[in-house]
C-alpha cells in the first residue's frame, strides 16, 4: 500500500472515531440536560468545580501516560460550557 493510500485509510479511521465521539457526546450533554432540569427544580447552582476537577482527575489517573492533565483539561472545558449551558435552558 502507498504512502497515500495509508494515510486516506488512517483518516477514515479517525472519522468514524469523530462520529463516534460526537454520538457520545450527544449522550453526555442529554444527561446533563436532565441534570439541569433536577437542579433548577430544586434550586442548585448550575456549575460545580469540585465535579470538574474530579473528573480531570479520574481521567488523569486512567490516562497515565497517555494524556497529559492540561491536555485533559483542555479537552473537557469546551464539554463543561457546553454542559452548563445545556443545564440553564
Amino acid at each position: 500500500m502507498n504512502p497515500k493510500e495509508k494515510i486516506n485509510q488512517l483518516r477514515q479511521k479517525i472519522d468514524e472515531f469523530d462520529n463516534q465521539m460526537l454520538d457520545l457526546l450527544v449522550q453526555r450533554f442529554a444527561v446533563s440536560k436532565e441534570i439541569g432540569e433536577i437542579k433548577a427544580s430544586h434550586g442548585f447552582n448550575v456549575g460545580d468545580p469540585n465535579r470538574e476537577q474530579e473528573i480531570i482527575d479520574r481521567l488523569t489517573e486512567k490516562l497515565e501516560g497517555k494524556l497529559e492533565k492540561d491536555d485533559i483539561a483542555a479537552i473537557f472545558g469546551p464539554v463543561y460550557h457546553i454542559s452548563k449551558k445545556l443545564q440553564k435552558k
